[in-house]
C-alpha cells in the first residue's frame, strides 16, 4: 500500500455521508501488524465500518452486535486475527474512508466505490499477489469491476456459486456474511468451503 498516497488522498471529503476522513488502515497499522508474508486469500470488503469504534483489525471489540472479524472468524472456525494471518488470510477495503451508511442513506455512494476502487484497489491486489480474493458482498464486487481485469464480474451477482479465474487470480464471490443477509448462511458457508 503507498501510504503517502493514502493519506495525502482527500476524495472521500467531497461524498455525501462522509463521517471523517478517519482511515483506520493508517490508523490500526493494518499491513505492518496484520499483512501475511504470503496471502492465501484477500478478502475484500466494502468499506470500514461508520462507527469509529469498529473496525476489523480492532483487537478489543466487545458486545454481541455482529461484526465482519466475529463473523468471518467463526466462518473460517479461527479464533482470533493472530490465527487470521497465520492461515494467510489478508483483508482490506475497496473504499479506505468511513462514509455513514445510517440517517437513511443505506448504502456507500457507487462513486465513492468507484473512485476508491481506481486510486487504490488494483495497486494494492498487484502488490499483495493473492492465491485468490474472496469478495464480500455486492459492494466489494462492484469495486472490482470496475477494475478492468475484473468487469466480467458485473454480469454475475453475490448470490451464484461463482469461482473463477480473472487476471491469473481465483476470484470468489460470497454474500456478506452478517447484518441483514442471515437468509444465505447456506450460500455463504458453502462460499466459505472454497477456501478452507
Amino acid at each position: 500500500m503507498n501510504y503517502i498516497k493514502l493519506q495525502s488522498c482527500s476524495r472521500c471529503q467531497h461524498f455525501e455521508g462522509k463521517v471523517a476522513v478517519d482511515k483506520p488502515f493508517l490508523r490500526f497499522s493494518v499491513e505492518e501488524k496484520w499483512k501475511p508474508n504470503l496471502v492465501k486469500v484477500l478478502f475484500v470488503a466494502e468499506s470500514p465500518p461508520w462507527d469509529r469504534e469498529r473496525y476489523f483489525y480492532k483487537q478489543d471489540m466487545t458486545g454481541n452486535n455482529t461484526n465482519l472479524q466475529k463473523e468471518l472468524l467463526r466462518y473460517l472456525n479461527l479464533c482470533s486475527l493472530e490465527e487470521f494471518k497465520a492461515e494467510g488470510y489478508y483483508l482490506i477495503d475497496a473504499v479506505k474512508c468511513r462514509l455513514n451508511k445510517r440517517g437513511g442513506k443505506e448504502n456507500v455512494p457507487h462513486k465513492a466505490i468507484a473512485t476508491c476502487a481506481a486510486a487504490f484497489l488494483l495497486d494494492e491486489i498487484k502488490e499483495l499477489k493473492p492465491r485468490a480474493i474472496f469478495v464480500l458482498g455486492n459492494s466489494a464486487k462492484k469495486a472490482l469491476q470496475n477494475l478492468p481485469p475484473f468487469s466480467e464480474l458485473a454480469s454475475h451477482k453475490v448470490t451464484e456459486d461463482y469461482d473463477e479465474n480473472l487476471y491469473g487470480i481465483r476470484v470468489i464471490l460470497c454474500v456478506y456474511p452478517g447484518g441483514k443477509t442471515r437468509g444465505y448462511v447456506d450460500l455463504i458457508k458453502k462460499a466459505f468451503s472454497k477456501i478452507q
